[in-house]
């Protein structure tokens, strides 16, 4: 749990026959922001009703978005909810692409781990 932090999301990557509709309710519930990647991005940002959107063609593009969403103190979280294999060889690179993308930030986030 993130407490009463804000979160900025990462999500998409290639749907596997999802209904986003739950994934668009907890989204405007809890996310200031979603930052979308990959085929699904369309389809996931018709069901997020009442958090700022942004799409990204790379992952080192969403983490850049994400960080422009963000401030001090809020979550970044990826949690894409779709396969990888849109864009990345396997959930793993994904998570690498991610990590490098952070840890590649000019100004990271205070406290970014």
């Amino acid at each position: 749990s993130f407490g009463e932090h804000p979160i900025v999301l990462i999500a998409g990557g290639k749907a596997k026959g999802t209904d986003f509709a739950e994934l668009g309710k907890v989204v405007s519930s809890r996310a200031k922001a979603v930052v979308l990647i990959g085929e699904a991005a369309d389809e996931i940002a018709g069901v997020v009703k009442r958090a700022t959107v942004e799409r990204a063609g790379s992952m080192d593009d969403a983490v850049a978005k994400a960080r422009t969403l963000a401030n001090a103190g809020d979550v970044v979280l990826l949690s894409p909810g779709c396969a990888s294999f849109d864009m990345f060889r396997s959930a793993e690179h994904r998570g690498e692409m991610f990590a490098q993308a952070v840890h590649g930030l000019q100004n990271p986030v205070a406290g970014a781990r």
